[in-house]
């Protein structure tokens, strides 16, 4: 960074660090407006220097979500042990499994033979490469960190594009553009697959009381990703039609190295992973402990670990492990109860938002989804943007007699919805990286996309749920 850069991005955060002291003062001097408790202010003004902070990232995200913490404490609007308990919360053991499954999956190479194995079989077509291409990060999102993923597969499209012949700007867009849309649709499926799943999860449980199970969440999330990853695919060949019709993949592109890990140590990774998901299904057959979704987790998590039936070592797992995203995790949830329990989710419901009045549910639907997918590029995160958005929706549903399992579902994977600029989610940075797209180019695919996306949330709520829920 430049002597210039420094000197603006000193600057900037001076302006920062004063905006946040001018709003804690405002809100620890000035009195509450008239329904809300002293302490629903205060955490109003934790809550807006939050959304500064990681809109800006002047410091860390996850040192942002340490900061509501200790703010939360020191104001007097949650004992720390409740504030601090947040990073602990059971959601946290979904993504910590996650990290443990994305681990395995990249030590024996599993992911990269899936990679190769489909563009094999999808052959030369430059239409049917792209969806084979978007359905691998779509199913190993589901798994694995998006993250992970499209760093996956972004080499490999990289060496594939690289032999084609001329030019070709609208076939590099839509791989690109394609590879990080992919891994946000996949995402959406299961409750490992990406952090606003479990912190849906976790809201409905606390706050309505409604039990989310593992195939519960799958009958949610999986119609999304079926139906939105050939939409994604084809308002790309629409919109970025590709100039060849078939391209040379070179074959040094689609070798595998040779393993040089025992079988049975992949055997039994393979095993361990399949029977964490068959027990996440099982809770929807058979009479299970409660909390099963997070005790499976745990306990597939520290077999992983253990000595001659596991496969990772600690170290092998410490670097995998993002530590930052389950602070951050943590500290959205500590906002979220911070705002319900302060008394600021009831009064800005209460004295604004039903002012919506009897409005039917699928407007509803499309208000809350189109608000939070427009919010992340505020917030440049799907883990704020959900932790600030899934609580209003679900108190909102409540007080309008609306069903909090729809109205949360449309908070929770709208936050998923990170379609238009590459700053938004890191896989669509990672992809942005490559240089073979510009922001435009993103945004104007994004905003066609995330109009499908709420319409077909809409259709999905409103036919299909009825009949399984």
């Amino acid at each position: 960074m430049g002597t210039e850069a420094r000197r603006r991005q000193q600057t900037k955060t001076y302006l920062m660090a004063g905006i946040a002291l001018a709003i804690l003062a405002a809100v620890y001097l000035l009195p509450a407006p008239e329904g809300l408790p002293p302490e629903g202010l205060r955490m109003i003004g934790i809550a807006l220097i939050a959304a500064l902070f990681w809109s800006t990232e002047v410091v860390p995200i996850p040192v942002t979500a340490l900061l509501i913490i200790f703010l939360q404490s020191t104001l007097g609007v949650l004992p720390l042990n409740v504030s601090l308990g947040s990073i602990a919360h059971p959601v946290n053991s979904l993504i910590f499994v996650g990290f443990v499954l994305s681990a395995g999956l990249e030590k024996f190479g599993l992911d990269r033979q899936i990679s190769v194995s489909i563009i094999k079989i999808a052959g030369r077509n430059v239409r049917k490469l792209l969806f084979a291409m978007m359905a691998i990060v779509a199913v190993l999102s589901m798994w694995m960190s998006n993250t992970s993923t499209v760093a996956l597969v972004v080499p490999i499209v990289l060496s594939m594009l690289a032999v084609s012949k001329g030019d070709n700007p609208n076939m590099k867009r839509a791989f690109l553009i394609g590879i990080a849309y992919a891994g946000t649709i996949g995402g959406i499926a299961t409750p490992v697959g990406t952090p606003p799943n479990p912190i849906t999860i976790g809201f409905l449980s606390e706050m309505a009381g409604i039990n989310v199970s593992f195939l519960d969440w799958i009958l949610i999330g999986m119609p999304f990703t079926v139906i939105l990853l050939p939409l994604a695919w084809l308002t790309l060949i629409l919109m970025y039609p590709p100039e060849v019709k078939e391209i040379d993949i070179p074959d040094e592109a689609l070798v595998l190295e040779e393993t040089q890990h025992k079988k049975s140590d992949i055997r039994r990774f393979g095993f361990i992973f399949a029977t964490i998901v068959i027990l996440w299904v099982a809770e929807s057959f058979m009479p299970v402990p409660a909390n099963w979704l997070y005790l499976v987790a745990i306990g597939g998590s520290i077999a992983m670990c253990l000595p001659i039936i596991g496969v990772l070592s600690w170290k092998e797992l410490s670097r995998e492990v993002n530590w930052g995203v389950l602070i951050l995790i943590g500290g959205g949830l500590a906002m979220g109860t911070g705002l319900k329990e302060s008394g600021v989710i009831d009064w800005l419901v209460n004295n604004y938002l039903l002012q919506l009045g009897n409005v039917s549910t699928p407007v509803l639907i499309i208000i809350v989804a189109g608000v939070t997918s427009l919010s992340i590029m505020f917030f440049c995160s799907i883990t704020a943007t959900s932790t600030a958005f899934v609580p209003l929706a679900i108190s909102l549903a409540i007080q309008l007699n609306a069903n909090p399992l729809i109205v949360a579902a449309a908070a929770g994977i709208a936050s998923s919805f990170a379609y238009l600029l590459p700053a938004n989610t890191p896989p669509n940075a990672i992809a942005y990286a490559s240089g073979h797209f510009t922001t435009k180019d993103m945004m104007k695919a994004g905003i066609v996309l995330l109009a499908l996306s709420i319409v077909v949330f809409v259709l999905i709520s409103q036919l299909l749920w009825p009949l399984i829920f």
